[in-house]
């Protein structure tokens, strides 16, 4: 991997980046907002993977997973305090695509498609590195999963690629520590694995009607795009599917800004998510939307890349997001950051690599 200059020490981090370098070798480094040389310099976390590497956070603490070259699944974490933990910590068991992961307090949840397709899932105490056993999750999928956790309503929800290549969701709550008992669908169909984010409105305050659901983004059998999401409150179900006009070549990305919209803040109010997709042209196009005024247009910083963006919030008090991609046709990674539909310009963060980057906000 190529080398950069590292941002200040007093400089606050914002957002973890990790990826599989041109040699397999698992690398990362970190994005800080605000000062002449935002990003540090690339580190090896000391592993191999033939994957994209998937990463998740939950009130500072960071924690990756990838699928070793054995197929095996591996985990380090990171804190601002203590840095990455000094080994890689493993469950057993095997996988033939990217883990899905989320964080709630010190437990991490991990949900994997097995070698037989079949999904799987397990969880790890981060203090004490010690793992539950695998558990079958009574599903097939013909790609990677996508969790997604929902963080004051105690609940984590995954979703699908079926291998009929429709869209299927679990839940799995809290109060009972267990997954629903059957999947449910919004119909339709996937080429590529969904992507997902949280999103809550709150409306008639001071009495206040909340609605949480999680915004699901695909792109279908046709190369088109199009959007749902499944309501959690105060009906659970899903909506009917509303295409976004335009069209990728890979899966697309959701991230979900915190502008302190939770769930129960008690005030009018709507997050916002960003959407952002390689287009058949191989350009970058993004998109935003807010549950209170809908989805954006798209607007385009141009440039060339490979396969799947990473997006990810800047958690610095604007409506700020941070774009990493891989080049095209070099391996070469690129940032760029973006608000509302300005951009700033692409600059080149040094590495390279031959999958989808990883990217997460520190929160």
């Amino acid at each position: 991997m190529i080398q950069v200059a590292p941002a200040s020490a007093a400089a606050t981090v914002r957002d973890i980046a990790v990826v599989r370098g041109t040699d397999n070798v698992v690398y990362w480094t970190s994005y800080s907002s605000g000062v002449l040389i935002p990003w540090d310099s690339w580190q090896s976390l000391s592993g191999t993977t033939l994957s994209a590497p998937a990463i998740c956070e939950y009130n500072g603490l960071v924690a990756v997973i990838v699928k070793g070259t054995d197929n095996g699944i591996y985990e380090k974490d990171w804190s601002s305090s203590g840095g990455w933990s000094s080994t890689w910590s493993s469950p057993g068991g095997s996988t033939i695509d990217q883990p899905a992961c989320a964080l709630f307090g010190n437990v991490l949840y991990v949900v994997v498609r097995g070698s037989d397709n079949e999904l799987y899932w397990n969880t790890l105490s981060i203090s004490g590195h010690s793992w539950s056993t695998w558990k079958d999750l009574s599903g097939k999928s013909a790609s990677a999963p996508v969790l997604v956790f929902p963080f004051l309503l105690n609940r984590l929800d995954l979703f699908i690629q079926g291998t009929d290549n429709g869209i299927y969701h679990k839940a799995f709550t809290g109060g009972c520590s267990c997954w629903s008992s059957v999947w449910d669908s919004p119909g339709g169909s996937t080429s590529s694995p969904p992507t997902a984010a949280l999103f809550t409105k709150v409306t008639g305050c001071p009495s206040c009607l909340e609605e949480d659901a999680v915004l699901i983004v695909v792109r279908g059998t046709d190369n088109s795009i199009y959007t749902s999401y499944y309501e959690i409150t105060p009906f659970a179900g899903w909506s009917t599917w509303f295409s976004l006009s335009g069209a990728t070549l890979s899966a697309p990305t959701l991230a979900y800004y915190d502008n302190g919209c939770f769930p129960g803040v008690g005030t009018n109010c709507g997050n916002l998510d960003a959407l952002a997709v390689q287009g058949t042209d191989n350009a970058v196009y993004h998109k935003t939307f807010s549950p209170v005024t809908g989805w954006s247009g798209w607007d385009s910083p141009g440039g060339s890349i490979s396969n799947s963006p990473a997006l990810a919030y800047v958690a610095n008090g604007g409506e700020d997001f941070l774009l990493l991609v891989q080049g095209n046709p070099s391996s070469n990674l690129y940032a760029n950051t973006v608000t509302g539909s300005t951009w700033t310009g692409y600059s080149s963060v040094g590495g390279a690599t031959n999958s989808d980057p990883a990217l997460t906000a520190i929160v």
